[in-house]
């Protein structure tokens, strides 16, 4: 665990007790629709826990930043030796409605993703045009 991860979970420690401040003087409700819990508050530690709530989310992705460069001392540049490059190709459709959004890494997986979107708005089109 680093620093900000640590420095994270602190904040993230801070905010809960703020909230639970908060409900305790009433300034926050808590409560769940269907399985979703939610939060709403009107008062200072309602303000001041979203607050320690959304730093803690901020130094957590912190958290993930490396400035670790490797020593040159421990490589010779002999030892180094080129690996073979690979590309991935790839795509997708992306339908909002009728309208196609299609995107690839090349023209014959665009080509290809093209059609199979016309084909998906045929099926779309013939499925709901006889129930």
């Amino acid at each position: 665990m680093n620093k900000y991860h640590f420095l994270s979970l602190i904040c993230f420690l801070i905010g809960i007790v703020f909230f639970i401040l908060g409900i305790l003087q009433g300034d926050i409700q808590t409560g769940i629709i269907v399985v979703f819990p939610f939060i709403a508050g009107t008062g200072v530690y309602a303000f001041v826990g979203f607050i320690f709530i959304f730093i803690a989310i901020i130094l957590f992705f912190f958290g993930f930043k490396t400035n670790v460069e490797p020593d040159e001392s421990k490589f010779d540049k002999q030892d180094i030796k080129p690996t073979k490059k690979s590309a991935i190709k790839g795509g997708g459709v992306v339908l909002i409605g009728p309208i196609p959004i299609v995107f690839g890494s090349n023209w014959k997986i665009a080509v290809l993703l093209m059609v199979l979107a016309i084909i998906l708005i045929l099926v779309f089109v013939f499925t709901f045009r006889f129930m």
